[in-house]
């Protein structure tokens, strides 16, 4: 019978020395492909942030789960840290304080990593965990709800070219094109929006075996990539763009830096690389410029989820197709896309062949 690994010596640490070596564990994470680059990057965040509440000086293990509990009402009423300039806006526009419960669920994730790996480190001899309440998010069967209709899609992508012929461009507004070609790849094909900014001008190209466009994506999920099928109408975008808006990249920047902004697919009016803040800015000035009646409030990861509604609901493709477009290992999360929704149960009866 073979040996058990006898338990670690307790440590004592402070918060804030174990929220460090954690952030370094999450690091390795991401270079073995368990963990994505911005997930990394959201949890560090979430983790600064609980060192704060928690007291840095504070020994982790004397951490208890009412001292969670208490910073992580503080962080349900906290500013929403995306929203520096304006007030978050709700579903229907209201201002909404505080974080949401996606934003406090990913909050009190990155507090439970953080307490299993010093439990296994032996830096605390109890994990206080167990007994803080759940953060409870509503399954994504609502989540097809976060996107927008085919109509308000249709509406969205159509903004650019009809906002272009109807006012005098500044010249930092003079990205037509790529702002259409970025919404159209949003809705159409759904990549998640790091994804988009770390495509490259040489990821477009003719499939191996079909012979047709596409896309190859890099998954910061586990480092796969796969390759997204484009239309005829977003490939004579991306090249209209390439050829005839695309800025050169800043002369005063650094080689590196100018070698990676000529790589890139999509670059900013300065011709650097797009960021996803970027891409979120654009999306939210372009939904400003929607008319009224079809206008409403809507991320880059609102139109993912409007591609794999429109491609599940409206285009009848299976759900492992879909999972396959968006990167998704397991159709599970793609199946949240089918929302059981009384109007699709109706909708699904009426075309049914056997109640004609």
């Amino acid at each position: 019978m073979g040996q058990v690994a006898a338990p670690k010596t307790f440590t004592p640490v402070t918060v804030a020395e174990a929220v460090r070596c954690y952030r370094d564990a999450l690091h390795l994470r991401v270079a073995t492909g368990a963990l994505s680059p911005a997930t990394r990057d959201a949890y560090a965040r979430d983790l600064t942030e609980a060192a704060i509440l928690l007291g840095p000086d504070k020994v982790l293990d004397d951490v208890e789960a009412e001292d969670i509990e208490y910073a992580l009402v503080r962080i349900a009423n906290a500013p929403d840290r995306r929203y520096t300039r304006t007030r978050k806006a709700g579903p229907g526009g209201e201002n909404t304080p505080g974080r949401g419960l996606q934003a406090r669920a990913r909050w009190t994730a990155a507090v439970r990593g953080l307490f299993a790996w010093a439990a296994d480190q032996g830096y605390i001899r109890a994990d206080p965990m167990p007994r803080v309440s759940r953060v409870r998010v509503p399954t994504r069967a609502a989540g097809a709800r976060l996107g927008l209709t085919v109509e308000q899609a249709q509406a969205l992508q159509e903004t650019p070219q009809a906002w272009s012929a109807t006012k005098e461009l500044r010249a930092d507004q003079q990205l037509t094109v790529r702002d259409e070609a970025i919404l159209r790849l949003l809705t159409e094909t759904g990549p998640r929006v790091a994804e988009l900014c770390a495509a490259n001008l040489d990821d477009v190209r003719r499939h191996e075996l079909t012979g047709g466009p596409v896309l190859r994506i890099r998954n910061g999920k586990g480092g796969r990539s796969r390759d997204v099928p484009l239309s005829a109408t977003l490939v004579e975008l991306l090249e209209r763009y390439q050829q005839h808006e695309r800025p050169a990249p800043p002369a005063g920047d650094s080689e590196p830096d100018r070698a990676d902004a000529a790589r890139a697919l999509l670059v900013t009016i300065r011709g650097r690389r797009m960021t996803a803040r970027d891409v979120q800015r654009m999306v939210e000035r372009r939904v400003k410029q929607m008319p009224a009646e079809l206008r409403r409030a809507v991320t880059p990861h609102g139109l993912r989820h409007t591609a794999a509604t429109v491609l599940l609901r409206q285009a009848g493709a299976d759900v492992g197709t879909v999972a396959d477009i968006l990167g998704h290992s397991d159709v599970g999360t793609t199946s949240v896309y089918l929302d059981p929704s009384a109007s699709a149960a109706a909708e699904a009866l009426q075309r049914s062949p056997l109640a004609q």
